[in-house]
Parts: C-alpha cells; sequence; structure tokens
C-alpha cells in the first residue's frame, strides 16, 4: 500500500515516472527515469509518503524536499543522471527486517545520502536495518542526524551477521557526516545492551573539542551485542581544506596471545603504577602501597581479552589529541582476571586493568621503557592502571585492555641481577644479588620444564633489612641434557608476602653447538657469552642492528666443553642487537640490550 499525504505539501509526477514492478514484492514503489517530488511535512505526525513495501529509486530524480518517507520495506536507490535529493526524514517502520541497497554515499551537497536517518522499531522480531554490501556505505548528510525512536533497532552493516569469534569488520560502513557530538540520539548506552546500535563499522565526522559515543558492536547474540566506545577529543589540527572522520568497529585481536602482542620492553610484562624521583628515591604513589616494602606497586601483565577495537581516521590529522574509554560488556571484559589492587589503592585504581594501544599500556601517555623502582635492573613501563580509559593520545590505533590477575608481583628487594650458568654442561648454577632486602626471609628457588607449572627445589635463606649487597647462589644438578629447565624466585618476606622474579631457562645439550646465555643483559658494558662447544672449533659471531645492518664481526676459536667468550658490546649505542653465533652450518640467534 502506498499513502500520500497532501496536506500543504506538494507531490508532483510527470510522464509515466510511477509505476509497478511486477517483480517486486507488493505495495512496491517504483521510480523509473522520472521525478518524484515530496514538498514540506517533515515534522508532521503522518508521513508524506507511506510505502508499504519496496521503494526504488532507478535513474530517477527522487526529491524529499524537507518532507517525510515513511518505509516499511527495502530502499534501493540506483542512480546514472538523475539522483535521491534529501533535505528532510527517512522513516524505517517495518514489523519486518529491512535493506538499504545501492548508491547511498554521497557527501557533496543533498544527493544520494540520508539527511535525518530515523528508526522506528518495536519488536526484536525484524528489528535489522541492513547496509547491502551490494551497494556503498550509507551515509547521513553533514547537517542530519541518526535517532532510534523507539525501543528497538540494529543497523548491520552488511546482510549478514558474524559467527564465533565474532567481529564488527563487515563489508560497509555507516557514516555520519554531521561532526555534532549529538548527530546520533536514542541509542543503547549502557555497556552490552542488545539493541539499538550498529553492527558493524561506524565512521563519525569530528570536531576538536566534542565527545564522541560510537555504539558498535557485533552480532547481538556474540560476545555482549554492543562494544561501544567513547572518544573525546582535546584537540584536532588537520590539513587546510580538510576534515575527518573516525572509523571504528571491533574485531578479533590480529595477536591473539597477550605476551606476542604486549609491548615487553626489554622482555618484561609488567608496568609499575609510580614513578621514580631519581632525587629523593621516594615512590610518587606511596599513598597506595602495603606498607613502605612497595607492595602492589609493580603488577605482571598476564592477560588480555581476546577482541580488540580499531579506530581509523579518514584523512589523517596533522595532529591530535584525545581521550578514548572502551565500554565492553560483562563477557568480554571478564575474560581477564583483574586482581583487586587492595584497600589502599582502591579509590584511585581499583583493580589492575590496563587498555592499552598498538600493545602499549597507556599509549603514548606511559613512561618508559625505564629501570622500574622496585627492581631496578629490569626495563619496564611506569603507567598506572587506566582502567577502561586512556588520555593525550596523538594517534589512531588499535585498542586492547589487559589485566594482571595477580596484584603481589613486585620484589621487597633490590634485586640487582638473576643469571643461570652450565657448568661442564652437568647441572647450572643460579646466581642473584640484591642491593638492599626490607623484611626478606628468604627466597624460595622454583622450576618449571614448561614456563607455566612451577615446583619449589630449594630455599635460600635471607638478609632481613639489610642496604649492602648480598649474593645468593644455588645449584640445581637434578637436571638432564636435552630438556629446557626454566627458573624464578619466590620470594617471602616476615608477613609472608610472597613475589616472584623473572623467569629465566637454561637447557644442557651434550653432543649440540649451543649458546647458553649472554650476561648481563641488559649492560652497559662488554657482555659475556657462555658457549657449548661439541668440539674443538672456530665460531663466527656477527652482531645485527634493528635495520639488520652487520655493525660488528669476530671469530673465535674454542676448545670442546664449555667457554666464556667476550661479546664486545661497551661501544655499542643504545638499543636492542641481535647476535648470531655460527658453527659449522648452525647459527643460533640471542637478543642484547644495550643501555646507557
Amino acid at each position: 500500500m502506498t499513502k500520500l499525504y497532501t496536506s500543504n505539501i506538494l507531490v508532483c509526477f510527470f510522464l509515466f515516472i510511477l509505476s509497478l514492478d511486477s517483480n517486486a514484492q507488493a505495495n512496491a514503489f517504483f521510480n523509473k527515469g522520472g521525478l518524484v517530488y515530496l514538498k514540506g511535512g517533515s515534522s508532521d505526525v503522518n508521513p508524506t509518503l507511506y510505502v508499504n513495501g519496496r521503494l526504488t529509486n532507478q535513474d530517477g530524480r527522487f526529491v524529499n524536499d524537507d518532507s517525510k518517507l515513511e518505509l516499511a520495506g527495502d530502499f534501493h536507490n540506483n542512480p546514472s543522471s538523475y539522483n535521491y535529493e534529501s533535505t528532510g526524514t527517512e522513516l524505517f517502520s517495518g514489523a519486518g527486517d529491512q535493506t538499504i541497497r545501492g548508491t547511498f554515499n554521497g557527501t557533496t551537497g543533498n544527493d544520494n545520502q540520508f539527511y535525518n536517518l530515523k528508526i522506528n522499531k518495536t519488536s526484536a522480531t525484524g528489528e535489522y536495518i541492513f547496509i547491502s554490501e551490494f551497494g556503498t556505505n550509507a551515509n547521513i548528510n553533514a547537517a542530519g542526524s541518526l535517532e532510534f525512536v523507539s525501543t528497538n533497532g540494529i543497523i548491520r552493516t552488511q546482510s549478514t551477521g558474524s559467527t564465533s569469534p565474532y567481529t564488527g569488520n563487515y563489508a560497509r560502513a555507516l557514516y555520519i557526516q554531521n561532526p555534532s557530538a549529538s548527530a546520533i540520539t536514542g541509542h543503547s548506552t549502557s555497556a552490552g545492551a542488545t539493541t539499538k546500535y550498529i553492527e558493524g563499522k561506524l565512521i563519525r565526522e569530528v570536531n576538536a573539542s566534542d565527545t564522541y559515543f560510537f555504539p558498535i558492536g557485533v552480532e547481538k547474540t556474540g560476545l555482549d551485542g554492543m562494544e561501544a566506545i567513547s572518544i573525546n577529543m582535546n584537540a584536532l589540527s588537520m590539513p587546510a581544506g580538510s576534515t575527518t572522520g573516525l572509523q571504528a568497529y571491533i574485531r578479533p585481536a590480529n595477536t591473539l596471545s597477550y605476551s606476542s602482542d604486549l609491548i615487553a620492553n626489554g622482555d618484561v610484562l609488567f608496568y609499575d603504577i609510580g614513578g621514580y624521583d631519581v632525587l629523593t628515591n621516594n615512590n610518587h604513589f606511596s599513598q597506595c602501597v602495603s606498607g613502605p616494602e612497595g607492595y602492589d606497586d609493580v603488577a605482571l601483565i598476564d592477560g588480555a581479552i581476546t577482541h580488540e577495537w580499531l579506530v581509523t581516521p579518514t584523512v589523517a590529522p596533522t595532529s591530535v589529541s584525545y581521550d578514548l574509554t572502551v565500554v565492553p560488556g560483562s563477557t568480554l571484559e571478564n575474560q581477564v582476571n583483574y586482581a583487586v589492587m587492595g584497600t589502599a589503592c582502591n579509590s584511585l585504581y581499583p583493580k589492575a586493568q590496563y587498555l592499552a594501544r598498538d600493545g602499549r599500556i597507556g599509549g603514548n601517555s606511559s613512561f618508559g621503557p625505564t629501570y622500574i623502582f622496585d627492581v631496578p635492573n629490569l626495563l619496564g613501563l611506569v603507567q598506572a592502571p587506566t582502567l577502561k580509559t586512556i588520555t593525550g593520545q596523538n594517534g589512531f590505533s588499535r585498542f586492547r585492555l589487559f589485566g594482571a590477575s595477580d596484584n603481589n608481583t613486585s620484589l621487597p628487594v633490590e634485586l640487582m641481577s638473576f643469571t643461570i650458568s652450565p657448568i661442564n654442561n652437568e647441572y647450572f648454577i643460579l646466581d642473584w644479588k640484591t642491593a638492599s632486602e626490607l623484611n626478606n626471609s628468604g627466597f624460595f628457588v622454583q622450576r618449571s620444564t614448561n614456563g607455566i607449572t612451577f615446583e619449589t627445589i630449594g630455599w635460600i635463606d635471607g638478609n632481613g633489612n639489610s642496604n649492602s649487597m648480598h649474593a645468593y647462589s644455588f645449584h640445581d644438578r637434578n637436571v638432564e641434557q636435552n630438556i629446557t629447565y626454566y627458573y624464578r624466585l619466590k620470594q617471602v618476606d616476615f608477613n609472608q608476602n610472597a613475589s616472584f622474579s623473572a623467569t629465566l631457562s637454561g637447557i644442557l645439550k651434550g653432543e649440540n653447538f649451543e649458546v647458553n646465555s649472554i650476561t648481563p643483559n641488559p649492560t652497559n658494558v662488554n657482555a659475556e657469552a657462555s658457549i657449548f662447544m661439541p668440539e674443538n672449533g672456530s665460531v663466527e659471531i656477527n652482531i645485527f642492528n634493528i635495520l639488520g645492518q652487520n655493525v660488528q664481526t669476530s671469530h673465535v676459536d674454542l676448545s670442546k666443553g664449555l667457554n666464556k667468550v667476550t661479546i664486545e658490546s661497551a661501544s655499542l649505542a643504545p638499543a636492542t642487537y641481535l647476535i648470531k653465533f655460527q658453527m659449522n652450518d648452525k647459527t643460533i640467534t640471542k637478543k642484547l640490550l644495550k643501555n646507557l
């Protein structure tokens, strides 16, 4: 059924422009090559034109001049010489799902784009508006808006939804060209909503000073449905004559492994909540610790959610500053166990939750890499738990939540070094040194063969409270060749608070050429490589920088058994290097971090 409401409006038809298509759905409105002109009435209760079926504009001029066009079926627009022109309202109100198909990606004037797009769905049945991949993006005019009028409605930016692991990386996007923060209204705002959001990609034009909510998500039966983000623009500078929109959607993380995705800075996956004041040796967050030993001050990042948000500009800005908040539902957010930081921290950091940009916790707002306050020979980033917000970002990219499941991962001692050495390819010696100790009862020595499950193999008494350096050693003779062993220290204080060191690994190989370790690493002096030789022979050592350039080559003649070889690293510039050791046809590569 096609209804025309003509009070105070003008509807003009010329030269057989209105016809029925026998192949179209019932009550279709088909304009082929003619002119339809709707004039006025956009604010009226009744629509200017109501189409109880498909509306097809096939190379016709269809003008919605401040009128209300209401559709119960699909809307197809296929322009060639003529266009769909709108400064009015397009209201989708069908009891079933509806599809937008064809050309709706206009960016100039009012051609081939929506003006005030309204979604009026009153039931979860038939609540979808599909933007067909057999067409273009669906654009909303730079002076227009999107409104969810009733209780339901989902705009899906392709015809079919995704299945597990669920993604919003769809073929098309909804593009809101109006930079007003209020250009979208009526959408869901609560985390994990299952209606009134955009399933797929949303592009929003932005300016330098507004806050923009992106009600985006995945198929409503996957994860939580809506997994939104909010972007607060602090500053924006664009090339002359340019504006930009931000495209956002959620997808499975490209690098699923949290440890591979996370920027580790020296292979240490922890991030300090407090800065280190080199003038006073004080922790800037001393009010957020359990006593003076620094308990709760370092969190070991050991998990991440499976998905990430991707935000990219349509035109690259000259410079930008913004804050970003993710709004995941509980299913997605709680894939990770976030440690409660402790009573003293709760008002500031209720849990050890971190938002990262491109795998860097806090994005460019974190400080480092630098030496951590409690463990001065290990590198990390200084960054308080961000929860779901990071601030002062200067580039757009991908964003992901990480977590620490244990808030007690810092050592109440200043650990200067922790090394492993194979002795005659028969057993291991673990050596470690402390610069100072506070309430240190001692160390459990723990070992693993998979790097995950550890067993305690020994105990070494600590020195309680001390400001002097102390050296410790442990011999592990219960080992076999050709098995990789992992070692860590579980430090315990007099209050039975326990914490862990970094993990070392070693392997004994009775018949093979092997480079067991390079120490110290990181270093600012010459390092030493422990090399096992199955026979007398020559080893070529090549050092490469991160550009793949060979910066140093040497040859050494070594004897059968364990050898110590000096690596001339003192003269190298501060950077990360790959060192390749070659004996005959076997090459072993190790990483060396050179500090200032």
